[in-house]
């Protein structure tokens, strides 16, 4: 009888209490933006965002509108979509807590480039376009690792191009999965736990290949124990093989 792959996943209820100000404070001191500033100063970033709730499913900002404003993730998930011209929403990244989408023109982006959806019930922590610029403004140190941040994603992009370009399915897979396991991933006995819906449409898009080559490639990773796959999550099991298919 063929093994049942379930396991157990922590529940991401919003309880009372996660947009404390106290997480607010914790989640932006260990944001890469924010965390070599001094406690006063963390307090006055602190005191520029506000919290916002939204339940699963619930739109956060939409493509093609102005971008008047940064978000980061306090708690839960949230995705990152694209329209494409035949109407379906195609799945380009998951955000777990601690990271930083939307935009604002001191980034270089006058118009949001993708809708960012709640893929479980969330918190985030907004923050004006005016007051981040006054940051910036005011904190040199912040202003330097923007750059950075938008240099990194600008050679991620990239990557991405010339892999769809050259790479092998089996590599292209194999590098989203890695990708998603560094910013979700959870250390558990079955493996780097990814606990959240993969449906292989969105990784077929992820990847650029159609959701009949994902369904036979990731089951030949499963026979070779590469990654495990239950309802709602996939474990990298051998993150050492999968790097080596991927060719990092």
């Amino acid at each position: 009888m063929p093994r049942k792959r379930t396991t157990p996943l922590r529940d991401e209820t919003l309880e009372a209490g996660h947009c404390s100000a106290e997480l607010r404070r914790r989640i932006l001191g260990d944001a890469h933006y924010f965390r070599d500033l001094s406690a006063e100063a963390l307090d006055a970033v602190n005191a520029r965002f506000r919290e916002q709730h939204h339940p699963a499913e619930g739109v956060i900002c939409r493509e093609g509108t102005e971008a008047t404003r940064l978000f980061f993730v306090a708690h839960g998930k949230v995705k990152l979509v694209r329209h494409s011209p035949d109407g379906d929403d195609v799945l380009l990244d998951l955000l777990a807590p601690g990271a930083l989408f939307g935009g604002v023109a001191a980034i270089g982006q006058r118009h949001y480039r993708e809708t960012a959806i709640a893929q479980t019930e969330c918190c985030v922590l907004r923050i004006t376009a005016e007051a981040f610029e006054d940051i910036l403004e005011h904190h040199p140190e912040v202003a330097l690792k923007v750059l950075h941040a938008v240099a990194h994603e600008l050679d991620e992009a990239r990557e991405s191009i010339r892999q769809l370009a050259a790479a092998p399915v089996e590599a292209r897979l194999a590098t989203a999965l890695l990708k998603l396991s560094e910013r979700l991933g959870e250390a558990t006995e079955v493996g780097l736990l990814i606990q959240s819906p993969l449906p292989q449409q969105d990784l077929a898009a992820m990847v650029g290949a159609t959701q009949e080559t994902i369904s036979r490639t990731m089951a030949a990773f499963r026979r070779s124990g590469v990654i495990d796959t239950g309802r709602q999550w996939v474990a990298i099991r051998d993150p050492d093989r999968l790097r080596a298919i991927a060719g990092s």
